[in-house]
């Protein structure tokens, strides 16, 4: 029994890793840059001034570890199928 809460520490710090890092490359997303907003008006992101870290952190501890393993499972199946 305790393997089984050892397994689920793991992926859910495995989640958590994967979210800090996701929040770290979106940077540039959240920052408001005029410049660059001006020129790409109609891909502007009018809702990140709402994103709160915070928020996202349950879905990085439940569902984002999956995600990521069925990810990882459909390339490499493709990957097999196209060799």
């Amino acid at each position: 029994m305790d393997a089984y809460y050892i397994l689920i520490g793991v992926y859910m710090f495995i989640g958590l890793l994967a979210f800090e890092w996701a929040w770290v490359q979106v940077k540039p997303l959240r920052d408001v840059n005029e410049d660059r907003d001006g020129k790409f008006a109609p891909f502007r992101r009018w809702d990140a001034f709402k994103w709160q870290k915070w928020k996202f952190y349950f879905g990085a501890v439940t569902f984002m570890p999956i995600r990521l393993l069925l990810g990882f499972l459909g390339v490499f199946t493709c990957y097999i199928f196209v060799k």
